[in-house]
């Protein structure tokens, strides 16, 4: 092999782990923002009253994208609320109850409880995806299969 891109595969080598470094601080940000919602927040069921279609369109080519989330209403003593989720199933329908969670020191303040774990959840998936390939490099060196 090439000097050059043997150097330029051992630079690529070193700096590899700064992207899962940085996903898995990501990540345990986002189980911290999850613990605190928790902490901080009460659990009720809301009702899918309706749902809102962004209207800024993404277009690909041909292929069109749209946005679109949940209205959902819930209710703290007697009194009712709505917002606009941020986690969007395609098995959600009008009427279907759902989990809410809202923000104890301001009833207005609420989220999808699903939602709540979906960030985390694809950024730690991601940090996996990223450290696999250091473990079999890790391997395969110790093992002597590749010597860069």
């Amino acid at each position: 092999m090439n000097c050059k891109v043997k150097n330029m595969i051992s630079v690529l080598i070193k700096l590899y782990p700064i992207v899962p470094i940085i996903l898995l601080v990501v990540t345990i940000l986002l189980i911290f923002n999850c613990k605190n919602k928790i902490n901080r927040y009460n659990e009720c069921v809301g009702t899918i009253t309706g749902f809102y279609e962004n209207t800024a369109e993404t277009r690909l080519g041909s292929y069109e994208n749209k946005a679109i989330s949940p209205i959902v209403t819930y209710s703290v003593d007697g009194k009712s609320y709505e917002f606009i989720g941020k986690y969007y199933s395609t098995t959600m329908k009008v009427g279907n109850e759902i989990k809410v969670m809202y923000d104890k020191d301001d009833v207005s303040k609420a989220t999808i409880k699903t939602g709540l774990y979906f960030a985390p959840i694809i950024t730690g998936a991601l940090t996996l995806l990223f450290i696999l390939p250091i473990i079999i490099y890790i391997i395969l060196k110790n093992k002597g299969i590749i010597n860069f």
